[in-house]
């Protein structure tokens, strides 16, 4: 009797013809057979019409509160039809799924946990046409739902990344048209979570494709609008990507990614607290840039931000003299004037600064670098700067005087007499120091 019992329960094994006879015979018990087989018709209309069934029904069942029925339809439409082998049934599938958002109206947002993964699966289809209908039936359901989706951006941004280097023109213009909806979407939106979306942002900064490079760009500058978002406080996360665009081929990207720039830097401008370390490490890095628009827009960038930081910047403020000094003697006049005034505003904020609030050796270690360089206008700047901080703190300046010394020798022998003059005058400064120390210790 025991075994008798046990092969009562046994699980039953169904093959896979059965499981889908099984799925069919219930997607037909909640959808007329008529619509069901329509949405995989070749012509574009007849799934439409079904589409548009779909859509009647559910509105008919969101009436009358059979939340249930419509949760099983989007259920077999996902599982079933939108895997189909056939793509003519997959974009039936698509269309069904965006009838049933509209038909479901202010409820559609409910169930964008159920809509959205078929939808957003489908935005990878190897079929062009099926591609196209989801950027269709995803722009829809958004619409519907609208404020709902942004709980599922990180999703549909991933999906809209995907598709915007897309080779395909129709899906392409289908993807702007849902883009522009879920920036509209994002920007009016309160509970939009801008920490939990840099991420995925950052991850994808450094892509090549041009295409997806203006997906990016639009979406700083999209998210950089609006007023109640602090994008200054995730510049880290992209910067460097951003700086990186601007060597683009394409003039296009190369201006969209300058004016993206800008926009940040009058943000930065107006922000109460800013991290500067990596923004000064990422405007460091670029100076030295082999392409020249990269470069200027590095050195353009330094001079405002040294104004704004203030002290907050004396830190790295060695790294920054660096690529300065290095750019003054450079061949492109509007990139030696950019460094130039970058160069200006360092050297007046050391000089009314605290001499604790700065690391006097590092500094002078790059000034000392520099005072080799074989260009005339760099070895006048380096010399300035002795100058001042011989001025401001010749105690200190003696100290670490060892490093200066046999380049400052090496400069009376320059070419230029402004050099050889400055020279000097910073070497008997040094000795004169010197010599003022050594008395008073011995008195």
């Amino acid at each position: 009797h025991g075994a008798l019992v046990r092969s009562r329960h046994r699980p039953v094994c169904l093959s896979a013809d059965q499981i889908k006879a099984q799925a069919s015979s219930h997607l037909m018990s909640l959808l007329p057979a008529s619509t069901i087989r329509a949405l995989g018709q070749k012509e574009y209309e007849k799934r439409k019409q079904a589409a548009l069934e779909v859509e009647a029904h559910v509105r008919e069942l969101r009436d009358a509160q059979q939340y249930e029925k419509i949760n099983a339809i989007v259920k077999h439409l996902a599982l079933e039809l939108a895997n189909s082998a056939q793509a003519h049934v997959r974009k039936g599938a698509l269309h069904a799924l965006s009838g049933t958002a509209i038909g479901l109206r202010q409820h559609a947002g409910q169930m964008l946990p159920q809509l959205l993964p078929p939808v957003l699966s489908a935005l990878s289809d190897p079929d062009p046409r099926v591609r196209y209908t989801a950027c269709e039936a995803l722009y829809n359901i958004a619409k519907v739902a609208r404020s709902s989706c942004v709980a599922h951006i990180n999703e549909i941004f991933d999906g809209l990344f995907k598709l915007s280097a897309d080779t395909d023109v129709q899906v392409q213009n289908g993807m702007q048209l849902l883009d522009r909806l879920m920036k509209d979407v994002v920007t009016e939106s309160e509970a939009f979570d801008l920490a939990a979306f840099m991420p995925l942002l950052g991850e994808r900064i450094y892509v090549s494709n041009p295409f997806s490079r203006q997906f990016l760009v639009g979406w700083i500058s999209t998210l950089g609008s609006v007023p109640d978002l602090d994008l200054v406080a995730h510049l880290p996360v992209f910067l460097d990507g951003l700086f990186h665009m601007l060597a683009d081929a394409n003039r296009e990207i190369r201006t969209q990614t300058f004016d993206a720039l800008n926009q940040l830097l009058r943000e930065i401008g107006e922000a109460e607290e800013v991290d500067y370390a990596p923004l000064f490490h990422v405007l460091v890095t670029h100076c030295s840039s082999r392409d020249k628009f990269t470069t200027l827009t590095s050195l353009s960038w330094l001079h405002p931000l040294i104004s704004h930081a203030q002290a907050l910047m004396l830190p790295f403020c060695a790294p920054v003299l660096n690529a300065v000094l290095s750019s003054l003697s450079h061949p492109e006049e509007e990139l030696r004037e950019a460094a130039a005034r970058a160069d200006t505003s360092l050297r007046a904020l050391l000089h009314q600064s605290n001499a604790a609030q700065f690391e006097m050796g590092t500094v002078l270690h790059a000034l000392a670098a520099h005072l080799s360089s074989a260009y005339v206008p760099t070895l006048l700047a380096a010399l300035q700067w002795v100058h001042m901080l011989l001025l401001k703190n010749a105690a200190s300046v003696l100290e670490l005087a060892p490093q200066l010394w046999p380049p400052l020798f090496k400069c009376l022998g320059n070419p230029s007499e402004e050099v050889v003059r400055l020279a000097l005058e910073a070497l008997a400064k040094m000795v004169d120091g010197r010599d003022q120390h050594s008395a008073q210790h011995s008195a």
